[in-house]
């Protein structure tokens, strides 16, 4: 009785290990292929191109259709600064939530765009947030 106890638990942690393995292998290749993705790119001339960014300001703009202005920067050249609006997926409740936690956390965000539809999503995780990019513009540096 014990010993069958006893190799229940340790198939469980084996599955459990399995488990976890299995799930960072996969944000480990979604990282991966998002890297090489962008590496396309010689000189990006859009946020979207990106290697990644940190967002800095999350701003809801007030109506009824769920849009928000977000201040980003690249990581590496901190002068690159961008503003997006976007427009949120109405089917998405915690996407707002998601973009506050990463701007407060100063997350690592890969951006995937497919033609005007957008996906952020936080490095080594599965947290995304699908969007429509309406706008995009650099302040000027100064």
């Amino acid at each position: 009785m014990v010993l069958a106890i006893g190799l229940t638990c340790v198939t469980l942690l084996v599955a459990a290990g399995l488990t976890w393995t299995a799930r960072l292998l996969r944000v480990g290749g979604l990282d991966a292929q998002a890297l090489a993705e962008k590496m396309a790119f010689p000189e990006p001339t859009s946020a979207m191109e990106w290697p990644e960014l940190q967002i800095q300001l999350v701003v809801p703009e007030p109506g009824d259709l769920p849009t928000v202005l977000l201040q980003v920067v690249w990581p590496a050249y901190p002068s690159r600064v961008a503003i997006l609006l976007v427009g949120l997926d109405p089917g998405e409740q915690r996407a707002l939530s998601f973009l506050r936690q990463w701007s407060v956390n100063r997350a690592s965000v890969v951006a995937g765009r497919h033609g005007a539809r957008l996906e952020l999503r936080r490095r080594q995780s599965l947290e995304r947030v699908r969007a429509t990019l309406l706008a995009e513009d650099y302040p000027a540096a100064g």
